[in-house]
């Protein structure tokens, strides 16, 4: 399911304003802290300039509280490994989402540069 508008609203409430959202989704980053593993929620905002990671409380997954990394708008999420739960990595980082998202991923690579578009079967128009 598509995140709700008033978590769009909380997203760009943490983004420069005038700040284009083009994707947004959820994911999870897990991390072993002795024998058991943590994880912490962010959502991923994909804009018209960059990404940004925005951290989540691990009780509110819909609230987020800050912004926790930019990234520049080259940067591909992609690939995503679906053989179980889909994965994609940033910085070497796995981050789990959801079967959902794995297409607002794949769009949001497929804008990273100019060359990914098709070319202008009309140019001169």
């Amino acid at each position: 399911m598509p995140l709700s508008a008033k978590v769009r609203e909380r997203c760009r409430a943490l983004l420069p304003p005038g700040t284009e959202i083009r994707y947004l989704f959820p994911a999870v980053a897990s991390t072993a802290v002795g024998p058991s593993l943590v994880s912490k929620p962010f959502i991923f905002v994909v804009t018209d300039r960059n990404i940004v990671m925005l951290a989540c409380s691990w009780l509110s997954h819909d609230r987020p509280k800050s912004v926790h990394w930019t990234y520049e708008r080259s940067l591909r999420l992609g690939p995503v490994d679906t053989t179980s739960d889909p994965v994609f990595t940033v910085d070497g980082s796995p981050f789990q989402t959801w079967d959902e998202y794995v297409s607002v991923i794949a769009a949001a690579d497929a804008e990273t540069t100019r060359d990914s578009f098709p070319p202008d079967p009309l140019p001169d128009l």
